[in-house]
């Protein structure tokens, strides 16, 4: 009986050594065409404002039922939905360390070839169909790293 009951606690310690911790995406990693950081694309606009809190300031995209949201380092456009996301912060980057901040070098040569160079006057965006990442021309580093399903920088 002894030996019952100290199999039973040994039991008892031991399964929740086991089971893992469960999933966080609270990594501030940029996934192309899915999420940066903890905010994806689709997420109900409620459940972004739940996770993230007050934005610092709102404004309307013209022509459109959406709006973009503005929070510590992250610029996000929604409707019910979310569907791009943009990161200007260092402390987000891709899986080869694409960071804004970067040389449009490291950056260039970490996501390969671009669909599409388009240049609009102090900036230049290399678009890689899923993310985007706009350099300032005279520094020559990524400003920011944008994420859609499909971006449209390219028509």
């Amino acid at each position: 009986m002894k030996f019952a009951s100290s199999a039973v606690l040994l039991a008892a310690v031991l399964v929740p050594a086991c089971a893992t911790a469960p999933l966080t995406l609270n990594d501030n990693q940029i996934v192309p065409g899915e999420r940066v950081g903890e905010v994806r694309i689709g997420m109900p606009l409620s459940a972004l404002l739940s996770l993230k809190g007050a934005p610092r300031a709102t404004q309307p995209i013209a022509g459109t039922a959406a709006t973009t949201y503005a929070f510590d380092g992250l610029t996000i456009a929604a409707d019910d939905e979310v569907y791009w996301i943009i990161a200007d912060d260092p402390r987000f980057r891709t899986a080869t360390g694409v960071a804004p901040g970067a040389e449009q070098i490291f950056a260039r040569a970490s996501l390969g070839q671009p669909a599409c160079v388009v240049t609009k006057g102090l900036l230049t965006t290399y678009d890689y169909g899923k993310v985007y990442f706009d350099v300032e021309n005279a520094t020559g580093k990524v400003k920011a790293i944008g994420v859609m399903k499909k971006t449209q920088n390219c028509r």
